[in-house]
């Protein structure tokens, strides 16, 4: 499908560290905690990546990824981790930055409670690191990556020497097959909802599933096939005070 254009963001003034809006959502403390630690924080639209921290012209800028050890398994199951990896790459060449994954817990856990062999996932990170070369940075949790977050802006330079940062991001139109999983994700998650589109091929044959139809789908409970089954046959009622 062709182009939409370009989406340029810029900003007129210092900032150490952008933050991108959707993580901002999920973990609104974030900025807080760096503020209070005397950085320079926006909130944009990143093209990849959760955090950008920006460095002076004779430096390199880092794009930080970060995932807890559970994003990174269901990321590894359902195959998404390569797109990941391949858009913060990209991202990162096209506009001279470091990527970096930070992934958040211990390892260990996948291994004693998932019962996924270690082998496989250090194949997953030596590829991580050898073949997409993005480093990956073991931390304990979303407070010990903040701190480093502090720690390595600070290093990067003073603010006042920082580059205005400008990016470009190229805007494409979602393919058909993007759109069909797009819905199916925003009825159970990434996860179940490729599962969904596995078992029913179609969102036509999704919509007609039945209850126990939906329970013969893998990790789906009685409680989460009856909510896709009311969404599919409830009526849709104007809220009160709506425009």
């Amino acid at each position: 499908m062709g182009r939409l254009g370009y989406m340029s963001i810029s900003l007129l003034f210092p900032v150490d560290v952008i933050i991108d809006s959707k993580e901002d959502s999920k973990h609104p403390d974030a900025k807080k905690k760096l503020m209070a630690a005397g950085l320079k924080v926006a909130i944009q639209n990143l093209p990849a990546g959760d955090f950008l921290l920006l460095s002076p012209p004779e430096r390199q800028s880092i794009l930080v990824e970060r995932k807890t050890v559970d994003d990174f398994a269901n990321s590894i199951r359902d195959n998404r981790i390569w797109e990941q990896a391949k858009l913060l790459k990209n991202a990162s060449v096209k506009d001279g930055h470091k990527p970096l994954i930070v992934l958040e817990g211990c390892l260990e856990e996948l291994a004693n409670y998932r019962g996924w062999r270690p082998q496989s996932l250090l194949r997953i990170l030596d590829t991580l690191i050898l073949e997409f070369e993005i480093p990956v940075l073991n931390t304990p949790g979303l407070e010990e990556t903040l701190q480093w977050i502090i720690l390595k802006a600070k290093s990067l330079g003073e603010t006042s020497s920082k580059k205005v940062f400008r990016m470009r991001v190229e805007k494409k139109p979602l393919s058909i097959n993007e759109r069909i999983l797009y819905v199916a994700e925003s009825l159970a998650g990434p996860v179940i909802g490729r599962k969904l589109l596995k078992t029913f091929k179609t969102l036509k044959n999704l919509a007609n599933a039945s209850i126990s139809e939906l329970l013969r789908v893998e990790s789906i409970g009685e409680k989460r096939a009856e909510e896709i089954f009311l969404i599919f046959n409830s009526e849709w009622r104007e809220e009160d005070g709506a425009d």
